[in-house]
């Protein structure tokens, strides 16, 4: 893969900014191919092709940091749970946004008519998010859906490796769509930053947390794959830690959004 050979794991745990611009070229790469060869579904299918392109890295990046936590544990170094996974979380988050910006800046610049072809997936996903959410138990709604996802973020990252890229990228895209289309509705391109903020208070925690729980079960996943059994019940114990602060983060992001709906 191109991303392998141009920007290696240390690389971009040295300077990570270098994902940012690897995230918008990619994104933009496979939502051209997309509308060139998969006319009947853009956004998912673009949504593949980022997963396909951007795994091996991923995956890389995770044995890469299961084997530096087992190093840790060695060495009895005592450092805090976040602290130890911190770079591999500003890669994960360096590559969401690069793919947030792509999509949104594309979606405000392409033709309104072009745009929804595009974007159709990404634009029926919001409105059926929108209708489930539109009830008294919205709260409920809002957090059973979130811990569903965080759910599927550990599960594909545990089955596959980096699985969870698929996850983390179809969200991506579709809170990208819902900010260019807030965006466009208030004034276009310059409202784009109000936009995103609107956005921020509960979509960050969320992703944050589905960020983690991916961490988690790719941790677990690279542990039985090196097959060294001494070290599993640390990983296994980081990551259940792990998983337990994404569900209580998801609670808060939950409690943050029902507010704003109630204020909108």
């Amino acid at each position: 893969m191109v991303i392998e050979k141009l920007v290696s794991v240390k690389t971009a745990e040295k300077r990570p900014y270098l994902l940012f611009f690897f995230g918008i070229a990619i994104s933009l790469t496979c939502i051209l191919i997309s509308s060139a060869i998969f006319q009947s579904s853009i956004g998912m299918f673009t949504t593949f092709l980022i997963t396909i392109a951007v795994t091996p890295f991923m995956v890389n990046l995770l044995r890469y940091e299961e084997a530096r936590e087992e190093e840790l544990y060695q060495h009895r170094r005592d450092i805090s749970l976040i602290k130890r996974h911190r770079n591999i979380l500003l890669i994960f988050s360096i590559f969401f946004v690069s793919i947030v910006f792509s999509y949104s800046f594309l979606y405000l610049l392409l033709p309104e008519e072009l745009s929804k072809k595009i974007f159709e997936d990404q634009i029926n996903e919001i409105n059926a998010i929108r209708g489930s959410f539109a009830s008294p138990d919205t709260f409920l709604r809002i957090v059973s859906n979130n811990v569903g996802v965080l759910f599927l973020s550990f599960l594909f990252s545990f089955i596959f490796g980096a699985g969870a890229i698929f996850i983390l990228t179809w969200n991506a895209s579709v809170l990208a769509v819902a900010i260019g289309m807030l965006a466009k509705s208030i004034g276009g391109i310059k409202a784009l930053p109000l936009a995103a903020m609107v956005f921020f208070p509960h979509g960050s925690l969320e992703i944050l947390a589905y960020f983690i729980g991916a961490i988690a079960g790719g941790l677990i996943s690279a542990a039985l794959t090196r097959r060294k059994p001494k070290w599993i019940w640390f990983i296994f114990r980081d990551s259940t830690k792990l998983l337990a602060i994404s569900v209580v983060l998801l609670f808060i992001a939950g409690i943050v959004e029902v507010f704003a709906i109630s204020f909108s």
